[in-house]
């Protein structure tokens, strides 16, 4: 901490003399985590830039109450008014009492700071805000010559014109803007508190949100404010509120910027080619500068300052004002700049708010199925077809398309046959070719339609879809395959998924489609999963998802490949990493409407059985349903994976026959009605027997079990289902040793765990273990010496075993670096505590995420404890 500034006191100290310090305001909040931030900086420049009403004034008022009673105050309030180097110079010299030369006003100044001993605070408060050159020149070169008993701070609304980035470099700059001045939940509490004003936590949450926790915006918002009318207030703001907009932030601009603001309000994110489009009256892309100095509420929203809007308060207001019909042309032209640069979404947007919904039809049809992958699109799209007049949808036979593809990315399957009717209208086709291409596009449909309602037939139509189809259709025929990988891992044909998913994947390579590839990882990953590669399956996983990060792409795709991980992981035994994965997947899919979420609470709900907790199992099967029902999903998408669900947390409750009921219903069901598993649960029909079998097992019905048992088998093994025929292998082995038959159950056992450990079995045979613990040591002595057995051995302690050095991935001075890690530990204390160097430290902590394939440190740390390589 600065040698000048006392530790921040609880509650805070004032100056012995602070009468030169403006008054407090008496509804003061104290912000001590950003006074603490300035306090502890020994930056000879503290510089607050953000517009009014953010506070900036009062917190340097709050700093200079807690500095050291030693260190000199010079507080200058400008007003915002324009000032001259001389004017600074006479005001500097009357506060210091000191006499100043009538030389060159700069170099005055520099002299006169150098005669001040002791430690000296110049507070310059409301810096001017338009351009002063002179002042800025001169201030440039104080602040690069200043002694180290000076430190400067300064607020204003502008960003001077000095050379802030060398001071940051020289580490001399602490700086401050609107985000991070504004108000967080903790300050809003003890505002709210001191107002003596309750509000519920969701009306708490819209105040934050919409005021964007501008100080100023919500004050005025509070004053007369109760929980009753609040509402109300931020949907249509105050008289006051717009009152002390139009004086401290529109009062003064040009007419040109306020025009450009009262378009800029309506344009959900912009940048400076489109400045450059929208407001060429108004001087285009120099408006963004303008804004910029003069900071006007200016949000950016990405990380390189190319795209940016307005923040919501002002824009709010702004479109309040009287004479906005305007904005509708502005609308135009954006519709029209976003359309030629092929960003088809906002284009859409901007065409509806002009209010042309046959614009937004038109260029409706450009989308892509691509396109709709991307984000929360589909559920965009599909909101767009309930605002728009139904005949502009069914105006194309490309629109009709679109809409069937979204409807079945997001498993609405009735809805898509009556939208698939309209069809009829446009045949015959002018020609032959188009007629052939349209029937082609129609069959890809109905395919993927009966594919995701468990029918054989969708097979056939997706062939003969892939014969018609020209090489233009590309996506069509991605899709095409991807349907006829799945139908073939629901039938069992794993062979032929495989053939279908390489050729599905040549296709998206070939054009270089990102999100294509990453959709048919989703199938690739649970192919591996049946296969008995859980390894390879994590690594197709996380590469695919490494793969849409770096695009920052998110939506339906990155939520599956996330709930993927989740299991895999879980699979292997990372628990705590699994569910931080899982409950990520989850929300994007809830986001993104996926019916995929299924999945997610599937597996969530098997580990909440496993640890136990069957409430929560309960809670997060019957949240499963609702979310089904809400996204109007039909019941052969989720009915049985539910019933099969619910038998498995009886099974784990220790409920057989109920649990026995609910495989035999399911089984029932599937075999006769011929349905085919959903897509996501390829496993459900053969899974289901073996739940059964293993059902019949725990109730002691052991001959009719090894009899199930080795039919499932045989059938899994010629299949090439071999991670189920893993688990077969295991049951069997205790079927025949609870059957009498010893010599058949240790020799069956020997083979199974070798089977598990090659393909990583790791839950199925701590399941066995917990049963039949006495028995595996009896027949397997070896197994008590290997990695597997302190595995299994903690997991019936429900502790996590300390492996050696030697069976971690990492070498010894890896390990010892991340058990410091996760001692909270920084960079620096860590080479201090093993003699080394900060550079090798951030060399071993690449190493370790490299090897563990994680991203962060704490990922790192949660692997390693599940691992068993540090406590």
């Amino acid at each position: 901490m600065h040698d000048n500034v006392r530790a921040l006191p609880t509650p805070a100290r004032s100056r012995v003399d602070d009468s030169a310090l403006p008054r407090l305001p008496a509804s003061h909040i104290g912000r001590p985590r950003l006074a603490q931030r300035l306090l502890a900086s020994d930056s000879r420049l503290t510089l607050i830039c953000a517009p009014a009403g953010f506070g900036k004034s009062v917190l340097l008022n709050e700093c200079a109450r807690l500095a050291n009673p030693a260190t000199h105050l010079v507080w200058l309030d400008l007003l915002g008014h324009p000032l001259s180097p001389g004017e600074l110079l006479a005001r500097l010299a009357a506060a210091l009492q000191l006499p100043h030369g009538d030389g060159e006003p700069c170099a005055e100044l520099s002299q006169l700071l150098g005669r001040v001993e002791q430690p000296l605070w110049i507070i310059l408060d409301d810096y001017p805000r338009q351009p002063c050159a002179d002042l800025d020149a001169c201030l440039d070169r104080l602040l690069e010559r200043a002694p180290h008993t000076l430190r400067w701070w300064i607020s204003g609304r502008r960003r001077p014109a000095w050379n802030l980035p060398r001071l940051l470099l020289q580490g001399d700059l602490l700086e401050l803007d609107a985000q991070a001045l504004a108000l967080d939940s903790e300050e809003l509490e003890r505002l709210l508190q001191q107002r003596q004003l309750a509000l519920p936590d969701e009306l708490r949450g819209q105040l934050l949100q919409h005021s964007e926790g501008w100080l100023a915006g919500i004050c005025l918002l509070l004053i007369e404010g109760t929980a009753q009318n609040l509402a109300q207030r931020l949907s249509a703001g105050t008289p006051l509120l717009l009152d002390y907009l139009q004086r401290e932030v529109l009062s003064g601009l040009p007419d040109s910027l306020l025009s450009a603001l009262r378009t800029l309000a309506h344009m959900p994110r912009f940048c400076a080619a489109l400045c450059d489009h929208l407001l060429e009256d108004e001087g285009g892309a120099q408006v963004l500068d303008q804004l910029r100095q003069r900071q006007l509420f200016l949000q950016s929203l990405d990380g390189c300052g190319e795209w940016f809007r307005l923040w919501r308060p002002l824009a709010a207001m702004l479109k309040r004002l009287p004479g906005n019909h305007l904005h509708v042309h502005a609308h135009i032209h954006a519709c029209q700049w976003f359309a030629s640069r092929g960003e088809v979404r906002e284009a859409v947007e901007h065409a509806l708010w002009a209010g042309q919904p046959e614009v937004a039809a038109n260029y409706l049809q450009r989308y892509g199925q691509d396109q709709l992958l991307i984000g929360h699109s589909v559920s965009q799209f599909l909101h767009w077809r309930d605002e728009l007049p139904a005949s502009l949808f069914s105006s194309t036979p490309r629109l009709i398309m679109l809409q069937s593809w979204a409807l079945i990315l997001c498993v609405r399957l009735d809805e898509v046959d009556s939208c698939l009717l309209d069809i009829d209208r446009f045949l015959p086709q002018p020609s032959a070719r188009r007629q052939q291409q349209l029937i082609a596009q129609y069959q890809s449909v109905v395919g993927m339609l009966q594919r995701q309602r468990g029918m054989r037939s969708a097979r056939q139509h997706c062939l003969e879809a892939l014969e018609a189809l020209e090489e233009s259709a590309w996506s069509q025929r991605i899709i095409c395959n991807q349907g006829l990988a799945q139908q073939a891992m629901a039938e069992h044909d794993l062979i032929a998924a495989q053939q279908y998913l390489h050729e599905g994947l040549r296709l998206a390579r070939q054009r270089g489609n990102v999100l294509f590839e990453a959709l048919l990882s989703v199938d690739r990953t649970q192919l591996l999963i049946l296969c008995g590669e859980p390894v390879r399956a994590l690594e197709q996983a996380e590469q695919a998802l490494q793969e849409l990060q770096l695009g920052d792409l998110q939506g339906p795709t990155l939520a599956r490949l996330l709930l993927l991980r989740g299991s895999l992981l879980a699979a292997q035994g990372k628990l705590v990493e699994a569910d931080e994965v899982l409950r990520a997947g989850l929300s994007e899919a809830e986001q993104s409407e996926d019916a995929y979420l299924l999945f997610g609470y599937q597996v969530l709900a098997e580990l909440a059985g496993m640890r136990g907790e069957f409430d929560h199992a309960q809670q997060l099967l019957r949240r499963a349903e609702r979310q089904m029902q809400w996204l109007q999903v039909p019941e052969v998408r989720y009915r049985e994976v539910l019933r099969f669900a619910q038998g498995q947390l009886c099974l784990q409750q220790g409920e057989l026959d109920k649990a026995l009921e609910y495989f035999q219903q399911g089984l029932q069901r599937m075999q006769t009605d011929h349905l085919l598993a959903p897509s996501g649960f390829y496993d459900l029909l053969p899974r289901a027997r073996y739940q059964e079998a293993f059902t019949r097992l725990l109730l002691g019905q052991t001959a009719v079990a090894v009899a199930a048992l080795q039919s499932l088998r045989a059938d899994c093994r010629q299949s090439g289902h071999l991670a189920l025929a893993g688990e077969c292998s295991l049951s069997l082995a205790e079927a025949l040793y609870l059957d009498n038959q010893p010599e058949a159950a240790a020799a069956s056992l020997h083979q199974a765990v070798i089977e598990a450990e090659r393909i990583a079995l790791l839950r199925p045979l701590q399941t066995l273990y917990q049963r039949r613990s006495e028995w595996l040591e009896e027949v397997l002595p070896a197994l008590t010496s290997t990695c597997w057995y302190q595995r299994l051995h903690s997991q019936m302690l429900g502790s996590e075993v300390i492996l050696e050095p030697s069976e971690s991935l990492l070498s010894k001075r890896e390990l010892a670096v991340l058990e410091l890690i996760a001692q909270g530990c920084s960079n620096q204390q860590i080479a201090e505590q093993l003699y080394i160097s900060l550079h090798t430290v951030k060399t071993h902590a690449r190493r370790i995420n490299v090897k563990l394939g994680v991203e962060r440190r704490t990922q790192a740390v949660a692997r390693a404890k599940a691992e068993g390589w540090i406590s």
